[in-house]
């Protein structure tokens, strides 16, 4: 979400909008570890933006970052040719 207010906290469907992939892809990317693990909030499953941000932008441990946007980069333009 590049101009877009993006809120603090997001549920899995509003953080998949936000970066364009699947539920499956989020699942996948977390377990990976290239997205953070969500948290229960209120009863919910949420991410925390700023650390999904921070994981996307600088990439996690074992992982260049280089290799991790290509894969980032792969995996949503998979998602977008679905849609």
């Amino acid at each position: 979400m590049s101009d877009q207010f993006t809120p603090p906290w997001l549920d899995k469907a509003m953080l998949c909008r936000s970066i364009c992939a699947s539920d499956t892809t989020v699942d996948n990317w977390v377990a990976q570890g290239i997205l953070p693990p969500p948290r229960k909030r209120g009863g919910k499953l949420m991410w925390k933006w700023s650390e999904v941000d921070e994981r996307l932008t600088l990439g996690h441990v074992g992982i260049s970052p280089d290799d991790e946007c290509e894969r980032i980069r792969n995996g949503t333009r998979a998602a977008a040719a679905r849609h």
